[in-house]
Protein backbone atom coordinates (compact mmCIF):
# COMPACT_ATOMS: atom_id res chain seq x y z
CA UNK A 1 0.00 0.00 0.00
CA UNK A 2 1.36 3.42 -0.81
CA UNK A 3 1.45 6.35 1.84
CA UNK A 4 0.08 9.58 0.85
CA UNK A 5 1.47 12.60 2.43
CA UNK A 6 -0.47 14.28 5.28
CA UNK A 7 0.97 17.34 5.10
CA UNK A 8 4.61 19.54 4.37
CA UNK A 9 5.43 21.55 7.41
CA UNK A 10 7.81 24.55 6.51
CA UNK A 11 10.33 25.17 9.34
CA UNK A 12 10.08 27.73 11.64
CA UNK A 13 13.30 30.24 11.84
CA UNK A 14 14.87 30.07 15.75
CA UNK A 15 17.67 32.47 17.12
CA UNK A 16 19.02 29.24 19.41
CA UNK A 17 22.34 32.06 20.50
CA UNK A 18 22.96 35.26 19.10
CA UNK A 19 22.98 35.77 15.25
CA UNK A 20 22.76 32.02 14.81
CA UNK A 21 19.62 30.72 13.05
CA UNK A 22 18.23 27.06 13.20
CA UNK A 23 15.47 25.81 11.09
CA UNK A 24 13.01 24.22 13.65
CA UNK A 25 10.07 22.05 12.28
CA UNK A 26 9.04 20.28 15.04
CA UNK A 27 7.67 21.15 17.29
CA UNK A 28 5.54 23.74 15.11
CA UNK A 29 1.96 25.37 14.92
CA UNK A 30 1.35 22.61 12.40
CA UNK A 31 2.90 19.44 14.59
CA UNK A 32 3.49 19.68 18.30
CA UNK A 33 4.95 15.91 18.19
CA UNK A 34 5.20 13.14 16.02
CA UNK A 35 5.35 9.71 17.96
CA UNK A 36 8.06 8.83 19.46
CA UNK A 37 10.09 12.22 17.82
CA UNK A 38 9.60 15.40 19.98
CA UNK A 39 11.62 17.77 18.26
CA UNK A 40 13.55 18.19 15.18
CA UNK A 41 16.30 21.28 15.19
CA UNK A 42 18.18 21.62 11.59
CA UNK A 43 21.46 23.94 12.32
CA UNK A 44 23.58 25.38 9.98
CA UNK A 45 25.63 25.15 7.87
CA UNK A 46 27.26 27.70 9.97
CA UNK A 47 31.10 29.11 9.29
CA UNK A 48 32.67 28.16 12.99
CA UNK A 49 36.47 29.89 13.84
CA UNK A 50 37.79 30.96 17.03
CA UNK A 51 35.84 33.83 17.41
CA UNK A 52 32.34 32.84 15.75
CA UNK A 53 31.65 28.90 17.37
CA UNK A 54 28.65 27.08 18.18
CA UNK A 55 28.94 25.80 21.73
CA UNK A 56 26.74 24.91 24.44
CA UNK A 57 28.24 24.64 28.16
CA UNK A 58 27.01 22.10 30.51
CA UNK A 59 23.10 21.89 30.69
CA UNK A 60 20.91 19.04 31.95
CA UNK A 61 18.51 16.50 30.63
CA UNK A 62 15.72 14.11 31.50
CA UNK A 63 13.64 11.09 29.93
CA UNK A 64 14.56 10.90 26.45
CA UNK A 65 17.54 10.26 23.86
CA UNK A 66 19.23 13.29 22.40
CA UNK A 67 20.47 12.90 18.51
CA UNK A 68 22.88 14.53 16.40
CA UNK A 69 23.21 12.99 13.40
CA UNK A 70 26.65 15.41 11.83
CA UNK A 71 26.80 16.32 7.93
CA UNK A 72 29.56 18.93 8.27
CA UNK A 73 32.38 19.99 10.19
CA UNK A 74 33.41 18.51 13.70
CA UNK A 75 31.59 18.43 17.00
CA UNK A 76 32.95 17.40 20.69
CA UNK A 77 30.42 16.08 23.50
CA UNK A 78 31.03 15.70 27.05
CA UNK A 79 28.96 14.10 29.43
CA UNK A 80 28.60 13.01 33.45
CA UNK A 81 28.71 9.53 33.18
CA UNK A 82 31.82 9.77 31.49
CA UNK A 83 30.87 9.65 28.01
CA UNK A 84 33.07 11.40 25.33
CA UNK A 85 32.48 11.36 21.50
CA UNK A 86 34.56 13.33 18.61
CA UNK A 87 31.71 13.56 15.58
CA UNK A 88 33.13 13.89 12.41
CA UNK A 89 31.10 14.23 9.09
CA UNK A 90 28.48 11.40 8.97
CA UNK A 91 28.77 10.47 12.44
CA UNK A 92 25.60 10.45 15.13
CA UNK A 93 25.57 10.47 18.75
CA UNK A 94 22.90 8.59 20.43
CA UNK A 95 22.39 10.14 24.26
CA UNK A 96 20.10 8.55 26.25
CA UNK A 97 19.22 11.19 29.26
CA UNK A 98 17.41 8.60 30.90
CA UNK A 99 17.15 9.33 34.72
CA UNK A 100 19.03 11.84 33.83
CA UNK A 101 22.59 13.69 32.83
CA UNK A 102 24.43 16.60 32.18
CA UNK A 103 26.20 17.33 29.04
CA UNK A 104 28.31 19.97 26.83
CA UNK A 105 29.03 20.49 23.20
CA UNK A 106 31.63 22.38 21.79
CA UNK A 107 34.41 22.49 18.80
CA UNK A 108 37.73 21.06 19.13
CA UNK A 109 40.41 23.44 19.79
CA UNK A 110 41.81 22.15 15.96
CA UNK A 111 39.28 22.70 14.25
CA UNK A 112 38.64 26.09 15.21
CA UNK A 113 42.51 26.97 14.52
CA UNK A 114 41.19 26.26 11.02
CA UNK A 115 37.98 26.97 11.02
CA UNK A 116 35.25 25.87 8.56
CA UNK A 117 31.44 24.94 8.11
CA UNK A 118 29.09 22.66 10.84
CA UNK A 119 26.25 21.37 9.78
CA UNK A 120 23.63 18.62 11.08
CA UNK A 121 20.30 18.11 12.97
CA UNK A 122 19.62 17.53 16.79
CA UNK A 123 16.94 15.13 17.32
CA UNK A 124 14.72 14.56 20.27
CA UNK A 125 12.96 11.11 20.79
CA UNK A 126 10.84 10.11 23.50
CA UNK A 127 11.28 7.43 25.93
CA UNK A 128 8.29 5.13 27.29
CA UNK A 129 7.43 5.62 31.32
CA UNK A 130 8.83 2.41 32.19
CA UNK A 131 12.05 3.73 30.30
CA UNK A 132 12.37 7.20 31.38
CA UNK A 133 14.42 6.85 34.24
CA UNK A 134 16.87 4.41 32.77
CA UNK A 135 20.56 4.28 33.39
CA UNK A 136 22.00 6.94 30.91
CA UNK A 137 24.40 6.19 28.61
CA UNK A 138 26.22 7.54 25.32
CA UNK A 139 26.40 5.56 21.71
CA UNK A 140 28.93 7.15 19.08
CA UNK A 141 27.93 5.96 16.13
CA UNK A 142 30.88 6.52 13.67
CA UNK A 143 30.34 6.84 9.89
CA UNK A 144 32.64 3.75 8.88
CA UNK A 145 30.06 1.68 11.14
CA UNK A 146 26.61 2.76 9.06
CA UNK A 147 25.65 0.42 6.48
CA UNK A 148 25.44 1.99 3.17
CA UNK A 149 22.54 1.37 0.30
CA UNK A 150 23.62 1.68 -3.21
CA UNK A 151 21.61 2.32 -6.57
CA UNK A 152 21.82 4.47 -9.38
CA UNK A 153 21.33 8.23 -8.51
CA UNK A 154 21.14 7.19 -4.77
CA UNK A 155 22.54 6.44 -1.11
CA UNK A 156 20.81 5.32 1.36
CA UNK A 157 22.83 5.09 5.20
CA UNK A 158 20.65 3.15 7.59
CA UNK A 159 21.40 4.73 11.16
CA UNK A 160 18.91 2.45 13.36
CA UNK A 161 16.50 0.24 12.47
CA UNK A 162 15.73 -2.56 9.92
CA UNK A 163 15.65 -0.80 6.45
CA UNK A 164 15.57 -2.81 3.23
CA UNK A 165 17.06 -5.85 4.82
CA UNK A 166 19.40 -3.98 7.03
CA UNK A 167 19.53 -3.37 10.60
CA UNK A 168 21.73 0.30 11.52
CA UNK A 169 23.86 0.30 14.71
CA UNK A 170 22.05 2.36 16.80
CA UNK A 171 19.98 0.60 19.78
CA UNK A 172 16.96 2.09 20.62
CA UNK A 173 13.91 1.40 23.59
CA UNK A 174 11.47 1.26 20.93
CA UNK A 175 11.41 0.21 17.23
CA UNK A 176 12.86 3.19 15.27
CA UNK A 177 13.86 3.79 11.85
CA UNK A 178 16.14 6.61 10.78
CA UNK A 179 17.59 6.98 7.50
CA UNK A 180 20.28 9.80 6.20
CA UNK A 181 19.35 9.05 2.24
CA UNK A 182 21.64 11.00 -0.24
CA UNK A 183 19.99 11.49 -3.80
CA UNK A 184 21.40 12.73 -6.80
CA UNK A 185 19.78 14.63 -9.61
CA UNK A 186 16.96 12.64 -10.92
CA UNK A 187 17.70 9.61 -8.47
CA UNK A 188 14.45 7.77 -7.56
CA UNK A 189 14.19 5.99 -4.16
CA UNK A 190 11.47 3.27 -3.04
CA UNK A 191 11.22 3.93 1.13
CA UNK A 192 9.72 1.33 3.21
CA UNK A 193 8.14 2.06 6.55
CA UNK A 194 6.22 -0.48 8.99
CA UNK A 195 2.52 -0.03 8.70
CA UNK A 196 2.40 0.43 12.41
CA UNK A 197 4.94 3.59 12.41
CA UNK A 198 4.52 7.21 12.02
CA UNK A 199 6.81 8.43 9.55
CA UNK A 200 8.13 12.04 7.69
CA UNK A 201 11.02 13.20 5.95
CA UNK A 202 13.21 16.26 6.23
CA UNK A 203 14.80 18.12 3.57
CA UNK A 204 18.25 19.11 4.39
CA UNK A 205 19.51 19.71 1.04
CA UNK A 206 17.55 20.39 -2.23
CA UNK A 207 13.94 19.49 -3.79
CA UNK A 208 12.45 15.97 -3.96
CA UNK A 209 9.19 15.37 -5.61
CA UNK A 210 6.89 12.48 -3.33
CA UNK A 211 3.08 11.88 -4.40
CA UNK A 212 2.90 14.29 -7.07
CA UNK A 213 3.85 17.02 -4.25
CA UNK A 214 7.22 19.18 -4.00
CA UNK A 215 9.23 19.63 -0.72
CA UNK A 216 11.89 21.72 -0.66
CA UNK A 217 14.68 22.27 1.49
CA UNK A 218 13.73 22.59 4.81
CA UNK A 219 10.73 20.96 4.61
CA UNK A 220 8.99 18.52 7.00
CA UNK A 221 7.35 15.84 5.24
CA UNK A 222 4.49 14.16 7.61
CA UNK A 223 2.97 11.15 5.90
CA UNK A 224 -0.87 9.48 6.88
CA UNK A 225 -0.25 6.37 8.37
CA UNK A 226 -2.30 4.49 5.37
CA UNK A 227 0.71 2.38 3.43
CA UNK A 228 4.13 1.10 4.22
CA UNK A 229 5.64 2.88 0.95
CA UNK A 230 6.36 5.70 -0.87
CA UNK A 231 8.67 7.17 -3.66
CA UNK A 232 10.78 9.97 -3.87
CA UNK A 233 12.58 11.44 -6.63
CA UNK A 234 15.50 14.55 -6.58
CA UNK A 235 14.51 17.12 -8.37
CA UNK A 236 17.86 18.37 -8.06
CA UNK A 237 21.09 16.87 -6.11
CA UNK A 238 18.68 16.35 -2.71
CA UNK A 239 18.94 14.62 0.98
CA UNK A 240 17.17 13.97 3.23
CA UNK A 241 16.72 11.92 7.09
CA UNK A 242 13.78 9.69 6.95
CA UNK A 243 12.47 8.92 10.58
CA UNK A 244 9.80 6.50 11.62
CA UNK A 245 9.07 4.68 14.91
CA UNK A 246 5.97 3.15 16.38
CA UNK A 247 4.28 6.00 18.39
CA UNK A 248 4.67 5.23 22.24
CA UNK A 249 0.72 6.03 23.37
CA UNK A 250 1.33 7.55 26.36
CA UNK A 251 0.96 10.97 28.19
CA UNK A 252 3.69 13.28 27.38
CA UNK A 253 4.77 16.66 29.39
CA UNK A 254 7.71 18.61 27.85
CA UNK A 255 9.35 21.23 29.79
CA UNK A 256 12.36 23.09 28.88
CA UNK A 257 15.52 20.18 28.97
CA UNK A 258 12.81 17.56 30.28
CA UNK A 259 10.45 15.40 28.85
CA UNK A 260 8.03 13.60 30.83
CA UNK A 261 5.14 11.58 31.69
CA UNK A 262 3.76 14.59 34.19
CA UNK A 263 3.86 18.01 35.40
CA UNK A 264 5.15 15.98 38.76
CA UNK A 265 7.88 14.24 37.67
CA UNK A 266 8.90 18.27 35.49
CA UNK A 267 9.31 19.28 38.88
CA UNK A 268 10.66 16.71 40.50
CA UNK A 269 13.40 16.38 37.73
CA UNK A 270 14.23 20.54 38.22
CA UNK A 271 14.58 19.36 42.14
CA UNK A 272 16.78 16.51 41.49
CA UNK A 273 18.87 18.56 39.03
CA UNK A 274 19.01 21.56 41.44
CA UNK A 275 20.57 18.86 44.16
CA UNK A 276 23.29 17.87 42.18
CA UNK A 277 21.53 14.25 41.54
CA UNK A 278 22.74 14.73 37.45
CA UNK A 279 26.55 14.62 38.57
CA UNK A 280 29.12 16.78 36.88
CA UNK A 281 31.38 16.85 34.07
CA UNK A 282 34.99 16.68 35.04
Amino acid sequence: MKRTINKIIKSQKQEIMPGRFINAPLPSDEADKISPFILLHHFGPFEINYLNSFSFEAHPHRGFDAVTFLFEGEIQHRDSTGGYGRLKPGDVQWMTAGSGILHEESQPKDFLETGGLIHGIQLWVNLPKANKMTHPKYQDVQNEDIPVLKNIGVKERVIAGNYKGMTGPAKTFTPITAVHGILSKGGKTKIEVPADFNACIYLTKGVVKIDDKTADYADLVLFNNNGTEFEAEAIEDSEFLLLAGKPIDEPVVQYGPFVMSSMGEIKQAFLDYREGKFGNIN
